[in-house]
């Protein structure tokens, strides 16, 4: 399959007979105040929607700022909100999740600050009707004696977006187990659990682990021990609200790796990527990527693995590697799981044969594959998706993927030297009128970038807003069909 940077749009199902049409309208040109602002589009409506920007991978400390910006159905700005994150001592919180429900959005921040002894996990409302923020709430917190023991916060939403889960293991005590606190709230602030235990873990100064929550409010906790050794394991944890379970996933062909946690149908699963562990050890900061042999699906309300698929002989699976789950929607009886590798490195950036002090980041982002499981684990197909490609710094936007599911076929639009789609799981040819700009007040149109993270369809609409961008410009597009 030919070289391609995907972009697949968010996840609809509708009902048309007739080939699909995709139509786009775009703005004014603007540019960005900063090449490191990170822009999302929020609140999509048939009559217009917001933008969130700020700032990414800054090093300031004592100032992170949000930027909300109201746009008109014409894509033309209204007014602009700005609002700073909370700070502990000096020090600003991190930005870690901003959850849209409703006409709120809910950011969520985390800080720690070695004058305060604390560090803790925050959060703000910003409420769309009355343009207003609130006062940042504590939702966690413990003590700290110094950064380089600080602990670790883990957060998760579920799926419906009802439950915060916020998982903390305390910072490191030589020669002790591990300590762990639990919150869990609703997505009105209200705490619905807490807990604390001394898990069965020795105390390390960095753990590998992921944290899930269900739309009932169930927490789990996938752990990885010995991630370098022969004695790897995988365990799950889960707490209920009162207790914490224990439970090996490691067998002796099955090394679970990344993997995400979704509803189907109202019963909770784990689906994701393993290694058969044969092959040989997983590497330390691995260029290439650390093996991955196939998708599975895991039961949580039987702690049962029902689904276990090694790649096919007819996928080339040479380079699936390192996979995330970048994409998984379950439509009627059918899991579509989309898997990314994901590989990200920094260097100091040379200048001739001068080191700066600048970081250069590296992002390789693909190959990548359509996995397609039925709700009970039955593996209906492996797809290959497209090929790894490779990006500086902020180029890493024009990357990565989403997935629009129309007549039960999935559509990718892609950035292959000008924007396109291609079809899968269908037999129509999809007619795509797409997007042309004039850079810089050229007289010369030209085809421009989709900008992925950016998609935002509008419920109960065939319609799209998102980014598109060329050389330092950028325009607002809507999409309809």
């Amino acid at each position: 399959m030919k070289k391609i940077t995907t972009l697949v749009l968010a996840l609809l199902t509708v009902t048309i007979s007739f080939a699909q049409v995709f139509n786009t309208e775009i703005s004014e040109r603007f540019q960005k105040e900063s090449a490191k602002d990170i822009y999302s589009i929020v609140f999509p409506s048939a009559y217009g929607f917001m933008t969130l920007h700020h700032l990414d991978n800054v090093m300031m400390d004592n100032t992170k700022a949000m930027v909300l910006t109201k746009y008109d159905q014409s894509m033309k700005a209204i007014e602009t909100k700005t609002f700073n994150l909370p700070k502990l001592g000096l020090r600003a919180a991190d930005l870690q999740e901003v959850i849209e429900i409703g006409n709120q959005l809910i950011f969520l921040s985390t800080v720690m600050d070695k004058k305060s002894q604390k560090h803790q996990v925050n959060a703000q409302v910003y409420n769309q009707k009355d343009n207003t923020v609130s006062d940042h709430k504590v939702l966690a917190s413990f003590a700290i004696e110094k950064y380089s023991k600080s602990g670790f916060f883990n957060i998760a939403i579920s799926p419906d977006k009802s439950k915060i889960a916020i998982f903390a293991t305390m910072p490191f005590v030589k020669k002790t187990n591990e300590k762990a606190q639990i919150w869990v709230y609703d997505n009105n602030l209200n705490l619905v659990s807490e807990h604390s235990e001394t898990l069965s873990f020795e105390s390390e100064r960095a753990y590998n682990e992921d944290v899930f929550v269900d739309n009932s409010g169930t927490v789990y906790v996938s752990k990885t021990t010995d991630i370098y050794k022969k004695t790897r394991a995988t365990h799950l944890l889960k707490y209920n609200g009162v207790t914490i379970e224990n439970t090996p996933l490691t067998t002796s062909k099955f090394q679970p790796m990344h993997m995400t946690l979704v509803d189907v149908n109202g019963q909770p699963m784990l689906a994701g990527f393993f290694w058969n562990g044969k092959k040989g050890m997983i590497k330390v900061n691995s260029t290439e990527g650390n093996d991955n042999d196939g998708a599975f699906l895991y039961s949580l309300s039987e702690n049962k693995l029902i689904g276990f698929h090694h790649w096919s002989e007819s996928l080339n699976a040479k380079d699936l590697k390192s996979l995330e789950v970048a994409d998984i929607k379950v439509i009627g009886d059918d899991i579509f799981m989309i898997g990314e590798k994901r590989l990200t490195k920094s260097e100091f950036r040379k200048v001739g044969n001068t080191v700066t002090n600048d970081l250069d980041y590296q992002y390789t982002i693909g190959a990548s594959v359509i996995v397609n499981m039925d709700t009970k684990g039955t593996l209906k197909s492996f797809t290959s998706l497209l090929n790894g490609k490779n990006f500086t710094n902020e180029a890493k936007e024009k990357g990565s993927f989403s997935a629009l599911y129309i007549e039960n076929g999935l559509y990718v639009f892609t950035n292959n030297n000008y924007i396109t789609n291609y079809p899968f799981f269908t037999d129509n040819k999809p007619t795509f009128n797409r997007p042309s700009v004039r850079p810089n007040g050229s007289s010369m149109p030209t085809s421009p970038y989709l900008i992925p993270h950016t998609v935002a369809t509008v419920p109960q609409y065939n319609m799209a807003y998102y980014i598109i961008n060329y050389g330092n410009d950028y325009w607002f597009t809507k999409m309809t069909w």
